[in-house]
């Protein structure tokens, strides 16, 4: 070392001029040499460094009147600023050295005093820029960190997005002077965001901080430097006062894609947050929807604009105002809509939105698993939400045009933002197939072109446009997958286009592709001052060096590879075997593991251990939970067949790893593994020939139920069942559903004496997570608690809560970022509204707390049904048997009359338990009807029961208050209760022999009675569903000739 340390720790603690001049020395000494950067660590430089941003903001401009002093200039402040300034780039020289410099960067408290408004909020754009770039570059690091390390972008997001940061990151986004610097720190701001924004509580805190309006502010302003505004939209938006939201157009366009991605990463699938991307004030200005005064808007004057809302329809006739947007777009033939969801809410179809990955586009560590499963018609928010308006809003022909004209990350990044738009139900329906025509196959194209341009540069790791590419390989199957799940028709012009091959091939590599020579640290005559814990202090000794960057590359891309191909395999037989027969299998249970295959595991190992790596991590080649999640989803979706690909599974004893996975430490990874349970035991099949059928299940019997019951899996689903955790309950409960439907009756006595029947009687009868809900709000709120004491026992429900009581609400969507009063502009006080409802529907915790115990009463009904009913009830007269000893061993199990009430009870209406109004007297009252859902799994126990011996017939017919309550659905809207009540009917006035027939009469009559006769008449007459009515006219025959 040239530098005397001593000396220059004592300038760094002199007068201002040498504190300059020693900071310079540093720099010149330090950059490009990371063998200095770590003596100067092990002498104790940074907490030296990170004093001088941590002195006297002299610089600092509070109001932003005063004039900016120049650097040049003799005088003190100035010098001090030079000094803050030399201080930060020699600081982010540290941080972009690597991981390993993490630990003394963090244990100088660096990043606190980067964030701070000395740094952030300077007047100077050179200095918040110096700051930007040591986040950025500490954000890279913790990429590469080590699983077992601290410092991780998790954590490193926590802090940033902290409430105590979030305004100076959103000042710097806010239109100002655009210059180099301006323009660079929204880049990186921009970047932050894409790179470390993935858990919805972030996501949530950057939308009511503004960050998310000033994102779509900079994208309006793209729109508008490239000439991309409608017609009069400038003189319309100043007429209607949203004159002051036409942002300012920027000196160059080069932060597009990371714009893009930061507004992919925030929105994800949330409609309230597509919405408000959708209703920002810039938007609505450069995007607008004009009133053509056609009649369809009678509310909106002609000429002013429009709203854009949920579930837009295409108007019919000639062009709109609103559609001028897609002249930019080729023509493309319309097809119908073959499958899928394309947009709104999760529908209550377990086959599409049960399994659909939730990702944002990059690599995560949750897939989506459960509980979307279920959607009750009333919790439905599409149907919650007053008319939003039937326009699209032209954001999107814009997008469609962006991902067709640009090239790499940008067109990478708006598709995924359009992905959001589609899945959220702000794309005309009649978009899917032009969607699945114009971006479909460009995404395909990116990852190709990605792809081959990364094979010609070698194993060029640390170039920036190769890390561009790297990108584009590892994001865009995860976008690819988010586009075509659920959608039939995208799903095949994504397999038209290679999709399986090329989605496969990427799979493949991220195993097969060997590992570049690792960089290994420089020898220092100190050693790596890591020896005895506590002897060094943090601040003064390295870190873990990390993990290999080309290993971080592989399990992303294995990840988004995993996800594409679950997409791919949601729908269609051909696809899955297309994908069974580019043989990745083997690829897809190897994800599975902790270790990517044992052989290329140690193969690995070895690469790193002879190019003289010599990283202190254990875990190098480990899966992490990401991958083994979506593996099981990938599995999940293969194993939807019941020929060839169940076979495949069977061959690679996809069952052994699974069942390990249920018992893994975290719980992302449990639910992802029951979820794939969920579809591995049950014992079915589309064929009609019956024999074939026995042949098939028989084969599964051998190769796959047995198998995971000898190993235990009854005892960890019931066990997971009892978790505190939701999603692992539901999942649990769901697996067991169909694992008993084709058990044995000695199997099924087993799950009902491992789940506990006490517990089954919780999961079916009580609102575990609402009251949970209901519990931690009353202990908050004791003293107003204590004078309702009467009310406690009551059915618990907190959905009419007065305005304080919802944190999930804040009190204005829109962070004011002008003199104008929003609520002065009409289009504005529209969109706030629609916003605050969509808001509360999404985020309402009670609602989702009733949600996911509506979801977990259902499975566990559904539980009870196949327990009595079962795959072979019909099969042979030992089956009958079987049913029969199943219904009476549950009725004791359970107690007949708890039974009974608690069937009854659900199809009662339910009386809420809201909380009291602050300032009011009394409570207000809410009645929720029983559920669709809830009342089909209910019948359908009773229609089993009633399947089986005239003495349960009897039983049934006996619950006078349940067939009062049943007779009260016959005009039930939905379809499903109709058909399982003329089911029920049927089923009460069989007649099993002469010896049946007194009873069988009684029955008939005492239906009679309850009204079910005229009921079934009406259906057969005048019901609009053909199957209903022929189900009406049967159990109706059968009825008249019991009496």
């Amino acid at each position: 070392m040239d530098l005397d340390p001593q000396a220059i720790i004592a300038q760094l603690n002199a007068s201002p001029v040498d504190r300059v001049a020693a900071l310079r020395r540093l720099k010149n000494d330090v950059i490009g040499d990371i063998q200095k950067k770590t003596l100067w660590v092990q002498h104790g430089l940074i907490p030296h460094i990170v004093k001088l941003l941590l002195s006297n903001d002299s610089g600092n401009n509070a109001n932003g009147k005063e004039a900016r002093q120049p650097f040049l200039a003799l005088d003190t402040p100035a010098v001090d600023e030079t000094a803050r300034l030399q201080a930060l780039q020699l600081l982010a020289s540290f941080a972009n050295a690597g991981p390993a410099f993490l630990l003394p960067l963090f244990a100088a408290s660096v990043l606190p005093a980067v964030l701070g408004e000395s740094c952030l909020q300077n007047d100077h754009p050179e200095i918040v820029l110096a700051a930007l770039r040591v986040i950025k570059h500490l954000a890279v690091a913790a990429a590469s960190a080590s699983a077992h390390s601290p410092i991780s972008p998790k954590s490193l997001a926590d802090i940033i997005f902290s409430d105590s940061y979030l305004k100076s990151l959103r000042q710097i986004l806010l239109p100002r002077t655009s210059d180099r610097e301006n323009e660079a720190s929204i880049t990186i701001v921009a970047y932050l965001i894409r790179t470390l924004c993935y858990e919805e509580r972030h996501q949530t805190t950057l939308v009511d901080s503004g960050i998310l309006d000033a994102l779509a502010t900079r994208i309006a302003a793209f729109a508008m430097a490239e000439g991309y505004v409608l017609p009069n939209a400038e003189v319309r938006a100043r007429i209607e006062g949203l004159g002051e939201y036409i942002p300012e157009t920027p000196i160059s366009s080069g932060s597009l894609d990371e714009l893009l991605g930061a507004i992919a990463a925030i929105i994800t699938d949330s409609p309230f947050r597509v919405c408000k991307l959708i209703y920002s004030p810039s938007i609505i200005a450069v995007f607008p929807n004009i009133n053509t005064d056609d009649g369809q808007y009678p509310d909106t004057p002609p000429e002013f604009i429009i709203l854009p809302g949920l579930r837009p329809m295409k108007p019919k006739g000639p062009r709109r105002m609103d559609s001028v947007m897609d002249l930019l777009l080729p023509t493309t033939p319309s097809f119908p809509r073959v499958l899928g969801n394309g947009g709104g809410f999760s529908p209550p179809s377990a086959q599409s939105s049960r399994e659909a990955p939730n990702t944002n586009g990059r690599p995560s560590s949750k897939l989506q698993t459960s509980l979307v499963s279920w959607t009750p018609p009333e919790e439905n928010t599409a149907h919650n939400v007053d008319h939003l308006g039937d326009v699209e809003s032209p954001l999107v022909p814009w997008l469609i045009h962006l991902v067709r004209t640009r090239t790499g990350s940008e067109a990478l990044m708006a598709a995924s933002v359009l992905t959001s738009l589609f899945k959220t139900g702000f794309v005309y329906k009649s978009r899917e197939a032009s969607i699945g025509l114009l971006v479909v196959p460009v995404l395909l194209e990116l990852l190709e072109d990605a792809d081959a341009n990364i094979k010609e540069s070698g194993n060029g790791w640390i170039s920036r446009d190769a890390r561009t590419k790297l990108d584009v390989i590892e994001e865009t199957p995860a976008v690819l997958a988010r586009l075509i799940t659920d959608s039939e028709s995208m799903q095949k012009a994504a397999f038209d286009c290679g999709a399986v091959k090329t989605i496969c091939k990427l799979l493949k590599s991220s195993y097969d592709t060997p590992l570049s020579t690792a960089e290994s640290r420089p020898w220092s005559p100190n050693g790596d001052h890591i020896g005895i814990p506590g002897s060094i202090a943090s601040e003064c000794q390295l870190g873990d060096e990390g993990q290999h960057p080309q290993l971080i590359h592989h399990r992303r891309m294995r990840e988004t590879s995993l996800r594409a191909l679950g997409a791919l395999a949601t729908f269609n037989e051909d696809f899955r075997k297309a994908i069974v027969d580019q043989q990745v299998v083997t690829c897809i249970i190897d994800a599975l593991n902790p270790f990517a295959g044992s052989s290329k595991h140690t193969k690995d190992q070895d690469v790193l251990h002879h190019s003289g790596s010599r990283s202190k991590t254990s875990s190098l080649e480990q899966n992490p939970v990401s991958v083994i999640v979506a593996a099981c989803y990938a599995i999940r979706m293969l194993s939807r067949s019941v020929n060839t690909l169940r076979t495949a599974l069977v061959d690679q004893n996809a069952s052994e790893p699974l069942f390990r996975l249920l018992r893994h430490p975290d719980v992302e990874v449990q639910i992802a593994a029951t979820a794939c349970i969920c579809n591995l035991v049950p014992d079915f099949s589309p064929m009609r020939d019956v024999s074939i059928v026995q042949i098939v299940q028989s084969i599964i019997l051998t190769t796959m139920f047995k198998p995971l019951v000898d190993t235990g899996v009854i005892k960890v689903l019931c066990e997971h069942a009892h978790s505190m955790n939701s999603a692992l309950r539901l999942n649990a409960l769901w697996a067991l559903k169909n694992l008993v439907d084709s058990a044995s009756i000695d199997h099924k006595k087993r799950c009902v004496e491992e789940l506990e029947s006490g517990w089954l009687v919780r999961l079916i009868c009580d609102d575990t997570e609402d009251e949970a809900l209901f519990s931690a709000k009353t202990r908050s709120e004791r003293p107003s608690a204590s004078a309702t004491p009467d009310v406690m026992d009551e059915d618990i429900d907190m959905g009419f809560v007065h305005e304080q009581n919802r944190p999930w609400l804040a009190s204005s969507l829109y962070k004011a970022t002008s003199t104008t009063l929003k609520s002065d502009i009409r289009i504005l006080q529209l969109a706030e509204s629609q916003l605050e409802t969509l808001k509360e529907l999404e985020q309402d915790p009670v609602r989702k707390a009733r949600h996911d115990d509506l979801a977990i009463q259902e499975q566990g009904l559904d539980f009870i049904r196949n327990l009595i009913g079962g795959a072979h009830s019909s099969s042979s007269s030992d089956s009958a048997n079987d049913t029969m000893e199943m219904i009476d061993y549950l009725l004791i199990a359970l107690g007949q009359d708890r039974l009974f009430a608690i069937l009854t009870s659900k199809l009662k209406p339910k009386v809420l338990h809201p909380f009291s109004r602050r300032g009011t007297s009394g409570h207000e009252t809410r009645v929720l009807p029983p559920q669709a859902k809830i009342i089909e799994a209910v019948i359908f126990i009773l229609v089993h029961i009633a399947a089986s011996i005239p003495r349960h017939r009897q039983l049934v017919i006996a619950q006078t208050d349940l067939l009062k309550q049943l007779a009260k659905l016959s005009s039930s809207q939905d379809r499903e209760v109709r058909v399982a009540l003329c089911h029920l009917i049927n089923n009460l006035t069989w007649q099993d022999d002469m010896s049946d027939a007194s009873a069988c009469s009684q029955r008939a009559t005492e239906l009679k009675n309850l009204g079910f006769l005229k009921k079934l008449e009406a259906l057969s007459q005048s019901d609009d569903e053909l199957d209903v009515r022929e189900r009406a006219k049967s159990a109706l025959w059968q009825m008249k000739q019991g009496y």
